[in-house]
């Protein structure tokens, strides 16, 4: 365990990249503590260029941890802080891992947009190309501000433009997952996190995942108000208390669950996807500079190979 009673485990990014499944995953194994909520948010503040709070108010998300081998946390809004967010980090927490969760740009910037309209942060009424036109338009420095952040879904897909700066300052510390494998094969990509952190991935083995943190719209908005004020100020008791979490989330999105999602049109999806692929291209570049010899095939210039995955459940099934 981190001798200070910190992080030693960070999920830093990124929005919509299923890091609040991973991070609910990592947090049933035996040898990791979970912080009490899932975003501390501690270190955001330097993404907004704001004063941190006090070191002990970090620590109070880990007073659960009883000498377990890990300490984790996720807040993935860390990662588009780039290099100041990633020093923070170094300089506080010093010999610390971190995970980057890597989703296709379009399909997270789809998911960005409904999961903001379900936080009750978008009109209802706007439609994918309509907000896809007000992020372009709308200047970089306004886009920067915290009160924007529903409005930076377009900017979030570049990684290309962060993920040197994680590098630099983590090198080897850092492990790049992608999102691809989360959804298809959780298993296997535990066993490999597994690995990475060396320790046991037996408790994967016959585990049963569920999607955490889906995005699903409310047909009552002055009910959904009273949900999310109501998740919110009791995070800490339903991370404690998962199995009745989804009990409580299951009745709530029967009665007032909304899961029609709006379709971006050709046009629009033509435009994002001539619009990300010179930063794919060259984030292709920076992985393959660090050793990636398989992506998921958003990614052009690398090919993607499921065999390594499929060996930890082969290694695995034998504990």
């Amino acid at each position: 365990m981190a001798s200070n009673g910190l992080p030693n485990v960070v999920i830093a990014g990124t929005v919509k990249g299923g890091t609040t499944s991973l991070f609910m995953y990592l947090s049933r194994h035996p040898e990791i503590c979970g912080s009490s909520i899932k975003e501390t948010c501690y270190f955001l503040p330097l993404r907004y260029h704001e004063e941190m709070q006090p070191l002990d108010t970090y620590r109070s998300y880990f007073r659960q941890t009883s000498g377990e081998r890990y300490i984790l946390e996720a807040t993935p809004g860390y990662f588009e802080g780039g290099r100041a967010v990633a020093e923070a980090i170094r300089e506080q927490l010093g010999d610390v891992r971190i995970i980057i969760s890597l989703r296709d740009p379009v399909d997270r910037l789809i998911s960005f947009f409904n999961y903001k309209k379900s936080r009750l942060l978008l009109d209802r009424k706007l439609t994918l190309e309509d907000y896809v036109s007000r992020c372009a338009n709308m200047p970089m420095a306004e886009k920067r501000k915290r009160e924007n952040d529903a409005y930076w879904g377009v900017e979030g897909g570049f990684y290309s433009a962060y993920l040197p700066h994680w590098f630099d300052v983590f090198g080897d510390s850092i492990k790049v997952v992608f999102f691809d494998d989360l959804r298809n094969d959780p298993v296997g990509l535990l066993g490999e996190l597994c690995s990475w952190l060396d320790i046991s991935p037996a408790p994967y083995v016959s585990a049963s995942m569920t999607v955490e943190n889906k995005t699903v719209d409310c047909r009552n908005r002055y009910l959904h108000k009273i949900a999310l004020a109501v998740n919110g100020a009791n995070e800490k008791f339903f991370r404690s208390h998962p199995g009745l979490k989804n009990l409580v989330r299951t009745a709530y999105y029967r009665l007032n669950g909304d899961l029609r999602k709006q379709r971006m049109s050709e046009h629009t999806l033509k435009y994002l996807r001539s619009l990300y692929t010179p930063s794919l291209l060259e984030l292709g570049r920076q992985l393959a500079a660090r050793g990636f010899d398989r992506t998921p095939d958003w990614i052009p210039g690398l090919t993607r190979d499921p065999e390594p995955a499929q060996s930890f459940l082969c290694e695995a099934s034998k504990l």
